[in-house]
Formats: structure tokens, C-alpha cells, sequence
């Protein structure tokens, strides 16, 4: 029924620790996906590597399109023909706010073009007629 104040606090350890553990096999991930086309495994790829990984990725790949795929330059922050771990994490971490803001788009466009769809469905000059008929 209710909880201690003890059991309350070793919930919120046992969330943390999951927390931790979720954020610990992400990094994980995301440096093994970093390594593949580190060929010389000096912790950086060169542009090289990089070209070298990419066309292995695209044959592998035949749906996507080159120009779909990331630039070199993209990665490359500091412009010093390198990518190292943090420059590819933050890379892939705008990639994904980057396509999260286009899908969040997609949705608002569909969402006006229904609203519209409907408004001229009904007979309504602009939003607001169809307001008041529906209220």
C-alpha cells in the first residue's frame, strides 16, 4: 500500500541505476558504430576511412542513395580531416533532432492540410466557421 520512506529511496537508486545503464550501453553502441570505419584504430577517421566506409555501406545498402548519407564534412567539426568520437556523437545526436524536427513537420502540414480539408468538407469559409458550427 503506501511506501517507506526507505523503499521510496531504493526505488529511485534502482531508477538511477538503470538510467546509468541505458546511458552506459547507448555510449557503447555509439562508440562500436564510431570504430567500424576506424580501419587503423587510432581512435579518429580520416577522411580516407570514412569514404572507404561508405561506399562498403551503400553496396551493402542499395536503397540509399548517396547523397542521402552524410558528408564527410558534416563530422568533420573542427575542419582538421579528422572525426573523432565526440565530433561523431554530436554529429549523430543533431542527425536525430535534425530528422525528429522534420518528422514533427510532416505531422503539422498533415494536420493543417486535414483541418483544411475538412473546413472546405463542411462548407466553412476559415477555421472559424467551422468553430462555431461545431460548438
Amino acid at each position: 500500500m503506501y511506501q517507506t520512506q526507505h523503499e521510496n529511496e531504493e526505488l529511485t537508486r534502482y531508477i538511477y541505476q538503470l538510467q546509468a545503464e541505458y546511458q552506459n550501453k547507448e555510449v557503447q553502441r555509439e562508440y562500436d558504430e564510431f570504430k567500424a570505419p576506424d580501419v587503423d584504430n587510432d581512435e579518429r577517421i580520416s577522411r580516407a576511412e570514412f569514404n572507404m566506409y561508405v561506399q562498403t555501406y551503400l553496396k551493402n545498402y542499395p536503397g540509399i542513395e548517396p547523397e542521402d548519407y552524410p558528408r564527410f564534412e558534416d563530422f568533420d567539426h573542427d575542419r582538421d580531416g579528422y572525426v573523432g568520437f565526440q565530433e561523431y556523437s554530436d554529429q549523430m545526436r543533431l542527425q536525430v533532432q535534425q530528422a525528429e524536427m522534420k518528422e514533427m513537420a510532416r505531422e503539422q502540414q498533415k494536420a493543417l492540410a486535414d483541418l483544411y480539408g475538412e473546413t472546405q468538407q463542411r462548407g466553412a469559409n476559415n477555421f472559424n466557421d467551422l468553430y462555431q458550427r461545431n460548438y
